[in-house]
């Protein structure tokens, strides 16, 4: 129910990765064997192979990156508020966009059509070659586009159509992230997701949002909003600290106020 069941099942994780792992059915074999190591009976191979497991993941590059760790120390307390209040922002907003008293515009995600997951369903499964993947999501922000422009909506938003989930879509470009197939646990009711591991220092290696952000620019001169998931929903799926400081370290939003 709150842990994935079978390590067997992550056909998508490499070796490596999988080593250092214990799912529900690695973890009943773990106790059954600390039991018997308890009870005079120790399975030293067993043992050995964790150790080293152990020992791999504690020398691994890519669960230890240097400069992760140092940009993550380096942080300030002036790093974790705005150089601007926000009667400045907007004021230099108002400057921008001339917007009226009241702006309208969307929270930025529009439906989610049968349509649409079938195209990132097959671009995932090489069943599409990019390019026609791209055709389709530009197609299906230009008629969104086109609708709030017909709704004289103020500000637009370009409708987050190639994101597959609000966090999920950002975890998969950050490194330190892994995923699996069929790593299904219960959120609440009947609600499953498959939680994102975090193995090692996060970092974020590429842009993430700027391609569909800027050819959603291109196709109008009215204001478009940019949406992305912040650091601190990110976050609250791991709780160590330094977890949460690498995610703001490494997040768009931190780089957008000039750090």
């Amino acid at each position: 129910m709150h842990t994935a069941v079978y390590l067997v099942n992550a056909t998508k994780l490499d070796d490596e990765i999988k080593s250092w792992l214990a799912f529900a059915s690695q973890k009943v074999v773990e106790v059954h064997a600390l039991a018997k190591a308890l009870a005079g009976s120790k399975d030293e191979a067993f043992f050995s192979a964790n150790a080293t497991a152990q020992a791999s993941r504690r020398s691994s590059p890519r669960v230890n990156n240097v400069e992760v760790q140092k940009a993550a120390a380096a942080l300030k307390g002036s790093d974790h508020r705005r150089a601007t209040n926000v009667s400045a922002r907007l004021d230099a907003q108002q400057k921008k966009l001339n917007l009226p008293v009241l702006p309208t515009t969307t929270i930025g995600s529009f439906p989610q059509t049968v349509e649409l997951r079938r195209v990132r369903r097959e671009y995932k499964a090489n069943k599409i070659s990019k390019e026609e993947y791209v055709k389709a999501i530009k197609e299906e922000i230009s008629k969104v586009v086109n609708l709030q422009e017909e709704l004289d909506i103020d500000v637009l938003v370009h409708g987050e159509p190639e994101r597959n989930d609000m966090v999920e879509y950002f975890e998969e470009q950050l490194s330190g992230f892994a995923f699996t197939v069929n790593g299904w646990v219960q959120s609440y009711g009947s609600r499953c997701v498959k939680p994102p591991i975090i193995y090692g220092d996060v970092s974020r290696p590429k842009a993430m949002t700027v391609f569909w952000s800027s050819m959603a620019q291109s196709m109008i001169a009215l204001p478009m909003k940019g949406m992305l998931t912040g650091p601190v929903t990110i976050g609250d799926i791991d709780p160590h600290p330094h977890v949460q400081l690498q995610l703001q370290r490494y997040h768009p939003l931190h780089h957008r106020h000039g750090r």
